[in-house]
């Protein structure tokens, strides 16, 4: 009998049928609440289930090429497993995995001096568990085929009022997502007895912003005019990822198709970025500001604004 680890390096994570890239940690759970059934005379009888069966899978992962993840936010489901012990002859690879997995929240965060991060969790109502390659719960696919870049804090873009000599240090956007599980009385005849007949995505979707500023000559909002109105400028930022790839500049004021040329008449060409991530654009909503200074340190001001998507 063999007795052995199964190390990182040799994990590989599947959702929807993609690879995903850049995970620091990902972890699947689920807790099964019971209740005790009492009866007069003879005292406890038997536990029941107390509610509805639901697993959970959160993971954070380096902002390393377009996250694919944050198109699930709308009503479809996704399958996936992770391949674990894939080196092993004994094992013959073996999967946990997954089925009818939904985002519940998602969230980018980029701070001075690290690398951007994003966190996200899927409730489960499907099965989850144990398997084989190539066997049942086995949801893998193809390995990632976007084009991978690590991102500095040069790459991030942030426009912010007042923002010209007052620095952002950090930020975050998180979608806030709540599914409603529908169940009903028929029934059961498929192995899946207890999954819901359907999922509704309850709208609108809250979204949180969050920014930490460094003051030099930055004004708070007025607590009784600006926060009760809602009233704050556009703030839009982006998170550039640096790629190999060299292009042309278009031409958005001439004829389509055209490039932008230097006095040469050279193309003028890009500096090779992506963009990894656009912020949600808002305005308004200004629901927190908190200024903060202490010794040894500086004075800043921390920013949130609430937004909600149909």
């Amino acid at each position: 009998m063999a007795y052995n680890a199964s190390p990182s390096y040799e994990h590989i994570f599947y959702i929807g049928g993609t690879g995903i890239s850049g995970i620091r940690d990902l972890s699947f759970s689920y807790n099964v609440a019971r209740s005790p059934i009492n009866a007069l005379g003879m005292g406890h009888i038997q536990s029941v289930l107390a509610e509805t069966l639901q697993g959970e899978i959160s993971m954070t992962r380096d902002l390393i090429y377009i996250d694919p993840i944050l198109n699930l936010t709308g009503d479809q489901s996704v399958d996936g497993s992770i391949i674990y012990a894939s080196d092993l002859r004994e094992s013959n690879g073996q999967v946990i995995g997954f089925t009818s997995g939904y985002l519940t929240s998602y969230s980018v965060n980029a701070s001075v001096g690290d690398v951007p991060t994003v966190d996200c969790t899927f409730a489960v109502f499907g099965k989850m568990g144990s398997g084989v390659r190539l066997g049942e719960l086995d949801y893998s696919g193809t390995a990632p085929t976007e084009v991978i870049g690590f991102i500095n804090q040069s790459e991030i873009k942030v426009s912010l009022e007042q923002g010209t000599t007052n620095r952002v240090t950090q930020f975050s956007q998180s979608f806030n997502i709540e599914r409603v599980p529908i169940y009903d009385l028929k029934q059961k005849t498929s192995e899946n007895y207890y999954a819901p007949t359907q999922v509704l995505t309850k709208t609108p979707i809250e979204m949180t912003t969050n920014f930490t500023v460094e003051i030099d000559d930055y004004e708070t909002a007025n607590l009784m005019d600006n926060t009760r109105s809602g009233v704050y400028k556009q703030i839009d930022g982006k998170i550039q990822m640096p790629t190999d790839e060299i292009n042309g500049l278009n031409d958005h004021t001439g004829i389509i198709g055209e490039f932008l040329r230097d006095d040469n008449d050279d193309v003028i060409q890009d500096a090779g970025f992506r963009t990894a991530f656009n912020f949600v654009g808002f305005s308004g909503n200004l629901v927190s500001e908190s200024v903060n200074t202490s010794v040894d340190g500086l004075l800043t001001i921390n920013l949130e604004f609430k937004n909600y998507l149909k």
